[in-house]
């Protein structure tokens, strides 16, 4: 009995052995992370961290949903492009950290042709007055007529060869693309300079806060967090010659301002005159009488749709295809109330300070668009800007102008 034991432990022994070596094998086998390779990971987490990441926390973004459908290897080919632009062309040590006070800055915005992505990117500049800097704007010529009349940027230019004098102490880029890069190595190269968004790109974020936070860092402001939050808005601002331009077109004070058209289905709106329709109904005092349609080339064909109507108590007039923007913008000023879709419209309206509501595709989550101080009621479609219906807008309008009651029996069978 004892020797069949010793025979069994001794298989068990054996059995174990095998199992322990052909265990080592298999590590032995698997590949272990070299200093090199770990290196290389290194290397590429922090690459697109900087094209994906904003260091400022207030900012809302979402760089995880860019990332599942991006190429980690493109976006550092990205970075690397435009990281190696700036070194080949000596300007890596040309950048500065901050702007010190009473710098004369010139202020390079050469990213998008869009208007509202430039209200946004440039809104920030909202906390310089008083902050002892002189700052010159130079931008493409399609946004020239946007901010030409501003009062922050003492010059705003859309050629460099219309600079007066470029002996500047700094210049500022929005962020680091190429136009921006290659504008600063041809006219500006040993002007020292600080960029606003450095390498990001990419994942859906609030343009606002972003830009107010980055002006408050790179300008040296110094409000907190909180204060940014509270203040921040888009900002544009006109001159006394278009104020008079509209003063023959400006509305009653209780008047409705309303956007039409738009470049993208997706972000246009079809039942406006279904929404009229249940203004129109009701008998509340306190709705407003008074319809003013704003828009461009876009807009014509819904404006035209609207006009042919005929409603009892509503007076809608059109200035669709008429005006500036900034021009268009002073009508809203003048309004009591603001509704149209995201676009370049709602970004000027939130410029001024009258109250909005505003809809929003699926594609755009409201909250990378408003801030606070917008004072706008988002609704957020789960599809088109269209398939928000009527009267969920119709109860968002009584809600900003206050009106608690639901809709009458007239407005409902308006729908």
């Amino acid at each position: 009995m004892a020797c069949a034991a010793e025979r069994r432990t001794a298989r068990r022994a054996a059995q174990h052995l095998r199992g322990q070596r052909r265990g080592n094998r298999l590590l032995k086998d698997r590949p272990v992370p070299t200093r090199p390779q770990e290196m290389m990971t290194g290397y590429i987490d922090n690459c697109v961290e900087k094209l994906t990441k904003i260091p400022y926390p207030l900012v809302p973004h979402d760089p995880d949903s860019f990332l599942r459908t991006q190429s980690r290897l493109k976006l550092v080919k990205k970075y690397l492009h435009r990281d190696l632009a700036l070194r080949l062309g000596g300007q890596s040590k040309r950048e500065i950290r901050r702007i010190e006070k009473g710098m004369r800055v010139l202020w390079l915005y050469t990213g998008k042709a869009n208007f509202g992505d430039a209200i946004m990117e440039m809104s920030g500049r909202a906390l310089l007055p008083g902050a002892d800097f002189s700052v010159d704007l130079l931008t493409l010529p399609k946004l020239h007529p946007l901010f030409c009349e501003d009062d922050i940027f003492e010059n705003v230019y859309s050629h460099v060869d219309a600079l007066e004098d470029r002996r500047y102490d700094a210049v500022v880029l929005n962020e680091f693309n190429y136009p921006s890069i290659e504008l600063k190595k041809r006219h500006f190269r040993k002007t020292p300079f600080a960029c606003l968004f450095q390498y990001f790109h990419g994942p859906s974020r609030n343009q606002t806060l972003f830009s107010f936070a980055a002006v408050n860092d790179v300008f040296g402001i110094g409000l907190r967090d909180e204060a940014l939050v509270q203040i921040a808005k888009p900002y544009l601002q006109c001159n006394d010659a278009t104020r008079r331009a509209v003063s023959g077109k400006r509305p009653e004070r209780t008047a409705m301002a309303l956007s039409v058209g738009g470049i993208d289905q997706n972000r246009s709106y079809l039942h406006w005159p279904s929404l009229l329709a249940m203004l129109d109904a009701m008998d509340d005092d306190r709705v407003p009488r008074q319809v003013v349609l704003l828009g461009s080339d876009n807009g014509l064909q819904m404006a035209d749709e609207i006009m042919r109507k005929t409603f009892r108590r509503l007076e809608v007039v059109s200035h669709v295809a008429r005006l500036s923007l900034l021009e268009a913008r002073e009508i809203i000023a003048g309004c009591r109330l603001f509704v149209g879709c995201d676009g370049g419209l709602m970004h000027v309206a939130h410029s001024t300070e009258t109250p909005s509501v505003t809809i929003f595709s699926h594609r755009e989550p409201m909250r990378f668009f408003l801030t606070r101080r917008c004072h706008s009621v988002g609704l957020q479609s789960p599809g088109g800007a269209s398939e928000v219906p009527p009267d969920a807008i119709a109860d968002a309008v009584l809600r900003q102008l206050g009106v608690t009651a639901s809709l009458s029996a007239d407005a409902v069978q308006a729908r």
